[in-house]
């Protein structure tokens, strides 16, 4: 408006003038930051797969290159080996030793006894055998030295005989432990 006598009631220039409340842009910052963290993480999980997706190409590459080099007839007859070879271990823990029984029933025989016949029967856990001897005192010895023995579980005199040398002919029987009597030392 004009000038009217001098007083302008009206400026002709306005001037804008803006308030500023704190905090009116704060949603829209927030906003703007978690979808900035949001795009953050899609990508680095959108890496994060591809590179394990890489990894696993790369692996099962290297296992069907493994696949290939395999040469399976000569496991087959690893295993084949493995087997005979836990069979023949069992078999040889479980291997009786005639010799370590017939090592201790030679030490353990007195000596004025020879045998004259000997059996031995591995499912009994018993040894037969007929021996002679100069006298009484010598079997009764013969017996206390089996029964002396740990492995040896029970001895039995079954018949006597008087020859026509003076000489005692006699029948035994030794009834052993397999574990103890037939087992390497």
């Amino acid at each position: 408006m004009v000038d009217r006598g001098g007083l302008q009631l009206l400026p002709e220039t306005r001037k804008k003038i803006d308030i500023i409340t704190p905090g009116e842009n704060r949603n829209l910052i927030i906003g703007s930051v978690v979808f900035a963290i949001a795009a953050v993480l899609a990508g680095a999980a959108y890496f994060y797969q591809n590179s394990l997706e890489n990894k696993m190409a790369s692996l099962d590459a290297d296992i069907a290159a493994l696949e290939q080099q395999r040469n399976k007839q000569a496991e087959q007859n690893i295993l084949v080996f493995n087997k005979q070879l836990s069979m023949l271990s069992k078999l040889l823990n479980e291997h009786v030793y005639w010799t370590t029984a017939f090592s201790k029933i030679e030490g353990l025989t007195q000596v004025r006894v020879s045998f004259g016949n000997l059996t031995a029967i591995l499912l009994e856990n018993k040894v037969n055998f007929e021996a002679v001897a100069d006298n009484y005192t010598t079997i009764a010895r013969q017996i206390a030295a089996f029964i002396s023995d740990e492995s040896i579980k029970d001895v039995s005199l079954s018949r006597i005989n008087t020859l026509t040398n003076g000489q005692l002919n006699f029948t035994m029987q030794i009834t052993f432990d397999k574990s103890k009597f037939l087992k390497a030392r």
